[in-house]
């Protein structure tokens, strides 16, 4: 009896271990090709023609922010003059139309004339900033009060006017300066740099806060870092421009507190700005800050030597509002200085209040896209695969 055939000697075949080997040069199955490297999916250069497009968009951007400084500056102060500066007279009505008429027609629309009844009276009203200077005409020679300290520009021009008037009229004038510049400031210079240096860091800082080092914070703690930088760039501006150089003196803790109000208004609205609307928004803020601010405040020349319109702008603006009340709290005690404080009051309020609406809204980060519900879908049936 045949026995049944038997198996080879060889023994059983095997099947290949899990895990061993293959060749390396086999396509994979399912594929038919090799898996491309990660190399080839990155995003190719850019080629000369986009980097000389992009180059074009900058410089066009830069022509037009300078054409913005060149148009402030250039068309605010080039041709400067009393506008409206307003003046006392000392007399009765019929020489106060005689003054009035004399210097319109000396200086058209240049100087709005007061009645006060003497002389005394319209001193105090220079020192109390609601005039700038007062003519007291008598028969043996007229009396002309200014103060320097309310601006050099426009107390020079009022000066050559009322003595062109003057001596029209046949009168001597005799100029009494009741309250000079210092000699640390004889041109009063001081507290337009001093506006200026907590202006333009403050648009900095804000910049770098909401963009950079800050951009993790709670809108809360972003408010609370402005706070702290406003309290420490103006207590050293004042350190710097009183004690140290000695420009500004005689009202450090009304300097410091006005430095504080200016930063914050500045840095909070800016970072209100930079946080809703992005770069561009920021930009806007910048430019109208910067070369519309300080060209429509009137610089050293004053909100009176420029276009009405220009300088009504100025005054509703930070650095516009800013100059004045520095000026008047160490010169004039003080005075005159409510509605300037209003106005960076109101800048820092709805600065802050816009700020702290990110933290209702939760707007996205300018330039980024909140995720849509399916990219959530995606994102989490990754995370349950892997």
């Amino acid at each position: 009896m045949n026995s049944a055939a038997t198996p080879d000697d060889s023994g059983p075949h095997e099947a290949p271990e899990a895990g061993a080997p293959r060749n390396e040069h086999a396509p994979d199955a399912g594929t038919g090709s090799a898996t491309p490297d990660a190399a080839s999916q990155s995003t190719p250069p850019q080629t000369a023609r986009e980097k000389a497009r992009a180059t074009a968009i900058g410089a066009l951007g830069a022509t037009l922010i300078s054409m913005v400084f060149i148009a402030s500056f250039i068309g605010a102060l080039h041709s400067p003059g009393p506008r409206s500066v307003p003046i006392g007279v000392v007399g009765s009505q019929a020489q106060v139309s005689a003054v009035s008429a004399s210097l319109n027609q000396q200086r058209p629309g240049g100087y709005s004339v007061t009645s006060y009844p003497t002389t005394e009276a319209a001193r105090n009203a220079i020192l109390d900033r609601t005039i700038n200077a007062a003519l007291t005409p008598a028969p043996a020679g007229a009396l002309l009060q200014i103060a320097t300290a309310a601006g050099p520009a426009v107390t020079n021009a009022t000066v050559m006017d009322i003595s062109a008037v003057a001596q029209a009229g046949g009168l001597r004038l005799a100029v009494q300066n009741i309250r000079p510049l210092p000699e640390s400031n004889p041109q009063g210079i001081s507290q337009v740099f001093f506006v200026v240096a907590l202006t333009a860091p403050s648009l900095i800082f804000a910049n770098l806060l909401i963009n950079n080092f800050g951009k993790t914070l709670y809108p809360i703690g972003q408010i609370i870092a402005i706070i702290v930088y406003s309290l420490l760039v103006s207590a050293l501006a004042t350190i710097l421009a009183d004690p140290v150089i000695g420009a500004l003196t005689g009202a450090p803790w009304g300097l410091f507190g006005i430095g504080t109000l200016l930063a914050f208004a500045v840095t909070v609205a800016a970072s209100a700005a930079a946080r809703w609307t992005g770069g561009l928004g920021y930009l806007v803020l910048f430019l109208l800050f910067i070369p519309v601010g300080v060209a429509s405040s009137g610089t050293t020349l004053g909100p009176q030597m420029i276009t009405p319109w220009y300088a009504d702008l100025g005054k509703a603006l930070p650095v516009g509002s800013a100059l004045p009340a520095v000026q008047n709290t160490v010169y004039f005690d003080g005075n005159d200085i409510t509605i300037p404080l209003l106005v960076l009051s109101a800048w820092a309020l709805g600065g802050a209040i816009a700020l702290a609406l990110v933290a209702v809204f939760h707007p996205p980060m300018p330039g980024t896209q909140k995720p849509s519900p399916d990219q959530h879908a995606v994102a989490a049936s990754g995370e349950s695969g892997a």
